[in-house]
């Protein structure tokens, strides 16, 4: 009797399993579906070393704008402060 109530109860309960696998949300369909476009880079001072990195196109574009983002930041920050003055004797100096 205990073994075949211990049977039903597992019949059950992985039916249930087996129906949450079923319902996969569209966006992690999705997700698993986008493909990875994988990129070779040289380490930086090294002639034979490289790495190799991938990721899907939505998380190279976000490579890309953190990147341009912290280039503009640097050339806005490098472009204030004092400026060398063309004629030294007649211009102000910082």
């Amino acid at each position: 009797m205990k073994v075949g109530l211990f049977g039903a109860v597992m019949l059950l309960l992985s039916t249930g399993v087996m129906a949450q696998e079923a319902q996969t949300p569209p966006a992690e369909a999705d997700a698993k579906q986008e493909k990875k476009i994988c990129r070779t880079d040289r380490v930086t001072g090294s002639l034979t070393r490289s790495t190799r990195i991938c990721l899907t196109r939505a998380q190279w574009q976000e490579v890309h704008r953190r990147t341009k983002q912290g280039l503009d930041d640097t050339v806005r920050q490098a472009g204030g402060g004092c400026q060398a003055p063309s004629n030294v004797m007649k211009g102000s100096m910082c």
